[in-house]
């Protein structure tokens, strides 16, 4: 067997491959007789069948198989002895097969780039950290407060804002009542934009035991055809109102958030350390964005379709849970998984090109992650946890995540490499400021895509 190799696009190897008529001859040979020990003619015996009438009958499915034998052999065996070690199965082409001749094909073998990044120091960045402020702590005791929210019967005013109503009513389209459009005891939060546009505004400055009638439309986009973009009308009763009510701040509310806590001072210091350690991981991440991609973009070099391929399944996935942990069922929204997977492509090149530097910098620096680094790590989020560290580390072993601290802590130790490589202008803004520059640079990518995707249109 003859095999040439040579590098292709795309991080691919390329495998000419050339077998002896005589190698395809004894596999044919093997499988003719595999099948003529079982084939079954008039007027002979199963097994005794002339080999002429065999090959008349069978010659064809034979061929088929042993030049299916040959190829898979002689790829496994030519990828072997050229040393590749490939990524996925190999893409056979070009198969050319005459009677007699030696058969020829290629086979293309997705590898593990061979690449070195050269140029990844010299670089102006700029790093946005955002400046944690009593306002954001309070945000965050809000939020704390609101989980925590319970109601109480109303009795002396009307419905408002943020309440909690139950209700009776009943839908009518021209006055007929249109199905599932009606409920008894039904518990409604004011102000959630549960119901139609329109509906819970009007619920407002009703008293308990008042009825009413109701008047909204229903938005064009309506699953129910018959309904979409029609007026209705709701009667509608109010049976009862619960207003709410919100824990008092103190150190009892600290405790019932997190029995760690002594007083509410330290629940707050928690929180500012949190959103402190937040907003590091926050501006680091996306400085290290910034960087991988200025290096991307100075040091050329393919990666294979099939990681590419895996990492955009893997994005798909993830946006397929979000819709369903929204209560969405993608499958009933008729989303094609694989259009999704195509969509991510950019992204998953981004990142797996990102992974392969991030690799690739560890390696030539000994960036490597000691088990020192490894379990000190552990023990720190140990503490953070209220947990012991052997207690730690067994629920991190359950869920498979050792090895995902230890790559969060390679990436925190070539972020850190890469800052002291290059020169990092340093921007302080608050988390609004952030938000809206955030709103607008997504904004201007929008807008960007659109005017792109109208032009190819055009």
């Amino acid at each position: 067997m003859n095999v040439e190799v040579r590098d292709a696009e795309k991080s691919r190897k390329e495998l000419s491959v050339e077998i002896p008529v005589e190698k395809f001859d004894e596999v044919f040979e093997a499988e003719y007789k595999k099948t003529a020990a079982d084939v079954e003619l008039p007027g002979f015996r199963k097994g005794k069948a002339p080999r002429e009438e065999v090959l008349k009958k069978h010659g064809h499915s034979i061929r088929v198989k042993a030049l299916e034998q040959v190829i898979n052999s002689s790829v496994f065996e030519a990828i072997q002895s050229e040393g590749i070690q490939p990524l996925s199965s190999p893409d056979v082409q070009d198969v050319q097969f005459e009677e007699n001749e030696p058969i020829s094909f290629k086979a293309y073998v997705d590898v593990f780039p061979a690449f070195d990044v050269e140029k990844y120091s010299g670089y102006d960045f700029t790093k946005e950290q955002v400046t944690v402020n009593e306002g954001d702590v309070d945000k965050v005791l809000d939020n704390l407060k609101q989980q925590q929210v319970s109601y109480e019967p109303v009795t002396d005013r009307p419905v408002e804002d943020g309440d909690k109503v139950v209700i009776d009513f009943v839908g009518k389209k021209d006055g007929v009542p249109f199905d599932n459009g009606a409920a008894e005891n039904y518990s409604l939060d004011i102000g959630t934009k549960t119901f139609i546009e329109g509906f819970e505004e009007q619920l407002v400055g009703m008293n308990a035991g008042e009825e009413k009638v109701i008047e909204v439309t229903f938005p064009e986009q309506y699953h129910e055809e018959s309904l979409a973009g029609q007026p209705v009308t709701f009667d509608v009763t109010v049976k009862e109102i619960k207003g709410k009510k919100l824990p008092e701040l103190d150190d009892d509310f600290a405790k019932d958030v997190d029995e760690r806590f002594e007083t509410l001072q330290q629940l707050k210091d928690a929180i500012r350390e949190e959103l402190e350690e937040n907003a590091k991981r926050q501006a680091n991440d996306k400085l290290l964005n910034d960087m991988i991609e200025k290096i991307i973009e100075d040091n050329q070099f393919d990666v294979p379709e099939t990681l590419i391929k895996d990492q955009a399944e893997k994005l798909a996935q993830q946006s397929l849970q979000q819709f369903m942990q929204y209560g969405m069922d993608p499958a009933q929204m008729g989303i094609d998984v694989s259009k999704i997977a195509e969509s991510h492509y950019p992204t998953a090149e981004k990142q797996v090109k990102g992974a392969l530097i991030i690799n690739n910098i560890t390696e030539k620096n000994s960036l490597q992650i000691s088990e020192e680094e490894l379990e000190k790590a552990v023990a720190d989020y140990a503490d953070k946890a209220g947990m012991s560290v052997e207690d730690y580390r067994a629920e991190l072993e359950k869920a498979n995540q050792i090895q995902a601290l230890r790559n969060t802590l390679n990436t925190d130790k070539v972020t850190e490499y890469l800052e002291e490589n290059n020169t990092i202008e340093e921007v302080f803004m608050t988390s609004e400021e952030y938000e809206a520059k955030m709103k607008a640079e997504a904004e201007a990518r929008q807008a960007e895509a659109e005017a792109a995707q109208q032009k190819e249109e055009e």
